[in-house]
């Protein structure tokens, strides 16, 4: 089973009791939204026509210089590379245990976060949350085990 398939299976059941919540919303929200952009639409059309030709103006004088800076940027950008290059590589491998401390306090993070929903919610929805922690753990994990 995939990890993707993983996560949809752990996260299914959460899902399946928050479609009608999210529904209802969506049903409450939506004439609120028609009438928003009823509203808003002419200041649209109006800001649109007021900033058409500025906009052209910019990409006019814009498209040049852009250009422009491509053409010198090309041989920087190589020249960059290959002197600093080495150092960039220096810098990710000294990164490596910070990423690593990161996940670790993102793997804390999540199961503290699943400790006060469990709790908050009495329990109800443990497994649930649990299968969802375990996922979350794998994915930080480098070697996709969950760290213990």
């Amino acid at each position: 089973m995939s990890l993707v398939e993983k996560v949809k299976d752990a996260a299914s059941p959460v899902i399946d009791m928050a479609t009608p919540v999210v529904l209802q919303a969506l049903e409450k929200a939506g004439p609120l939204m028609d009438m928003a952009w009823e509203k808003a639409n002419p200041y649209l059309e109006q800001a649109k026509e007021v900033a058409t030709p500025y906009v052209e103006v910019a990409r006019e004088i814009t498209a040049p210089l852009l250009e422009s800076t491509i053409n010198k940027a090309g041989p920087l950008a190589e020249k960059i590379s290959v002197t600093y290059g080495p150092i960039v590589d220096q810098a990710m491998e000294a990164a490596g245990p910070l990423v690593e401390r990161a996940s670790e306090v993102a793997r804390d993070f999540v199961e503290a976060t699943v400790f006060a929903v469990d709790t908050a919610t009495g329990g109800r929805f443990h497994d649930q949350f649990a299968s969802v922690s375990q996922v979350v753990g794998q994915v930080l994990s480098r070697n996709g085990q969950q760290s213990g």
